[in-house]
């Protein structure tokens, strides 16, 4: 279960990114939420809503693109918080999917081992799963164990794009 502040004021808003279409939100501490769709935004509003249920959400669209651009761009000037909630499991998996360097991928079981827990890549898998802060934490870059692509929240097609731009 994940933890999070009891009161809050989330500002979240819609972009686009070169990934498509996001919904991003931070509290005051940080990013709390990215997420990408196609072209209904229903469920990514809906997962930052059950996410952050007794929060205040104000929704700011020039402020979502002011993220964005910092976030793509790679604004050295602004440098970005994240607002990470989840157990000290998922925390601990989150911490190891951002030491991954841009364009390298990990398996699950790589990942298992990078944290000290090398018979969990199953629960490393449902961590990575969890995640609620796409691209900035990298779980994109979490493949199968036969080098396949396997599933991603945001869809197989994103995270190939993101792999691609990375490489790139």
């Amino acid at each position: 279960m994940q933890s999070q502040p009891t009161k809050n004021e989330i500002e979240w808003g819609i972009s686009e990114s070169p990934f498509g279409n996001m919904l991003i939100a931070s509290s005051k501490n940080g990013i709390v939420h990215l997420s990408f769709f196609d072209t209904d935004q229903a469920d990514s509003y809906q997962q930052l809503t059950l996410d952050w249920p007794l929060a205040a959400l104000k929704r700011n669209d020039r402020f979502a693109a002011e993220l964005s651009r910092q976030i793509f761009q790679a604004d050295p000037t602004s440098p970005l918080n994240l607002d990470l909630h989840g157990t000290e499991f998922q925390l601990l998996v989150w911490n190891a999917l951002l030491e991954i360097p841009s364009g390298i991928t990990s398996t699950y079981s790589q990942l298992a081992k990078r944290i000290g827990k090398p018979s969990a890549a199953r629960a490393v898998g449902n961590a990575v799963g969890q995640n609620r802060i796409a691209y900035l934490i990298p779980c994109h870059r979490v493949i199968r164990e036969d080098g396949s692509l396997g599933g991603y929240r945001w869809g197989s097609t994103c995270k190939s794009k993101i792999l691609g731009s990375e490489i790139a």
